[in-house]
């Protein structure tokens, strides 16, 4: 700082020379000029270029979910800077440089915002990786860390000895990459996503400038804390300091406290399916609880257990709306013989193969849609939905690899859907849903009635009135499920009708005039 700005902060400071405090005269002239160092247009050419470079580099890391790259933005931004003189000014009643603290501490925030969405626009593509999301979900715990890094941050600007401790703090505290975080949001139109990002910046600044206040008047860098009342537009600053902090805090402490309940809750969800699965080969790759809703996905060679039996065990951990749904991956390797041609196009030849093993298993009464067929290097992925899982068919990848005329990797992926509704659903409403399920996406079968007659204790009678074309697949086994549906006694009738399709032409219709 040249003589001129030095003698500037001597004078400016003068009257806060006289309190009592734990630093001798120099040393808080020195101390002073460090926290609240005069505004001129080069040091705000040099902040916003830091600023700028800092949001630069941010975007590009969280658009690459590189910690590294993201860390890098942290030590070069300079925001701690000035909220730190927002703090000092506020505590020793300056009003002046509270206020370009402030105003700089507002330009440089919008300005990251706006520069971060410009940025996410230019990139070619734009995932929301594990470092974007990360930053919106914030919790008691980052308003903790705002507290401890905004104290440490302080007390090392006062004391020049563990100033070294200075990049540390930028990276505990992380005022940019929230900033750069909530642009990229913003630009991708993630606006709830956002607003959670928005609120760690939030959290941050506020913290940092509540835990900055107390440090200074701990070490003496504000002498008493009656500097505070000198002036009651500076009162009324320090008093919405800490109200903004300790509202930030009630949001924060709700999420952890939801966190914690639903990490309880999933941990639950999983001993129930370590159970369901009772030794099965089977893996669980990925497991989404959300409310009542359970979404399940398992890789291995055993097929899973009924589903059912899962939302049945789940109801007494998520209610009696539990709804589950259950994706698995069989994987299986299979080689073609010495004599079969490469295929022309391998995913008409595999879907081909495919539903022919669906038409196999329909006429054993094991329903199942085939919705996606993909062939990408040597792999065939084929996507099935049906009420029952497939059963093992060690021969298919053999015989689509037969087809194809090259060694393949076959893999099954079986989603199933069900809620129980175990303690609310009526008898007649759980049969018409079930045999709804069980017609699926057929064309060839109708609905027309459903009669379901008797108790619990005296036996149920289920009649069942179908139109199909011809006798329709898996009769069987829409009896076996109508039974173990209902408790007690079961006895099921289905009756089937012809269905007749009507095809008619073109035949013009005469309206009748309403005038």
């Amino acid at each position: 700082m040249s003589e001129e700005h030095s003698s500037r902060s001597a004078r400016e400071f003068a009257r806060l020379l006289s309190e009592h405090g734990h630093f001798e005269h120099g040393e808080r002239v020195a101390v002073l000029q460090r926290l609240i160092p005069e505004q001129n247009r080069r040091s705000l050419v040099r902040f916003f270029l830091m600023l700028t470079l800092s949001v630069t580099i941010a975007v590009m890391g969280l658009a690459a979910n590189s910690v590294a790259v993201v860390i890098g933005a942290m030590l070069i931004a300079p925001l701690m800077t000035p909220i730190m003189s927002f703090s000092a000014a506020v505590g020793l009643g300056l009003g002046r440089r509270t206020v370009q603290a402030a105003v700089l501490v507002a330009v440089g925030s919008i300005w990251s915002i706006l520069f971060s969405i410009v940025l996410s626009k230019l990139l070619p593509s734009l995932e929301l990786g594990s470092e974007i999301l990360g930053r919106t979900s914030p919790d008691v715990r980052d308003l903790v860390v705002a507290i401890a890094a905004g104290a440490a941050g302080a007390y090392a600007i006062a004391h020049e000895d563990v100033s070294a401790t200075l990049p540390g703090v930028a990276v505990a505290v992380a005022l940019v990459p929230p900033l750069a975080t909530t642009g990229i949001l913003l630009g991708a139109g993630e606006r709830v996503l956002a607003e959670g990002s928005a609120l760690l910046f939030a959290t941050n600044l506020f913290a940092i400038a509540f835990s900055a206040l107390v440090t200074l008047l701990l070490t003496g860098v504000i002498p008493t804390a009656k500097f505070f009342f000198r002036d009651s537009r500076m009162a009324a600053v320090v008093v919405a300091i800490v109200v903004a902090t300790a509202v930030i805090a009630v949001p924060l402490t709700s999420r952890s406290l939801n966190a914690a309940a639903s990490s309880r809750q999933q941990n639950d969800v999983l001993e129930e399916i370590e159970y369901w699965l009772a030794g099965r080969n089977l893996e669980v790759t990925a497991l989404d609880v959300l409310g009542a809703q359970v979404t399940l996905e398992l890789t291995g060679l055993d097929e899973p257990p009924d589903a059912y039996d899962l939302a049945t065990r789940l109801v007494p951990v998520l209610g009696t709306e539990a709804e589950v749904t259950v994706r698995w991956d069989a994987r299986a390797q299979g080689s073609a013989s010495a004599d079969s041609p490469p295929a022309a196009d391998p995913v008409e030849v595999a879907t081909v193969v495919l539903t022919d093993w669906i038409d196999s298993l329909a006429a054993e009464g094991v329903y199942l849609e085939l919705l996606d067929v993909t062939f990408v290097d040597a792999q065939v992925e084929a996507v099935v939905s049906g009420a029952s899982a497939p059963p093992s068919s060690p021969d298919l990848a053999n015989r689509v690899a037969d087809a194809i005329g090259a060694t393949v990797t076959l893999e099954i992926r079986w989603i199933q859907s069900f809620d129980p509704s175990l303690n609310t659903e009526q008898p007649p409403d759980r049969v018409e849903r079930l045999v709804k399920a069980w017609i699926g996406a057929r064309s060839s079968v109708r609905v027309l009635a459903t009669d379901v007659n008797g108790s619990s204790t005296s036996g149920w009678s289920v009649l069942i009135d179908l139109a199909a074309e011809g006798d329709p697949l898996g009769l069987d086994a829409l009896r076996q499920v109508l039974v173990d549906a209902l408790p007690g006694t079961v006895t099921v009738a289905i009756r089937t009708s012809p269905l007749v399709v009507i095809e008619s032409g073109d035949i013009p219709i005469e309206v009748p005039s309403l005038g």
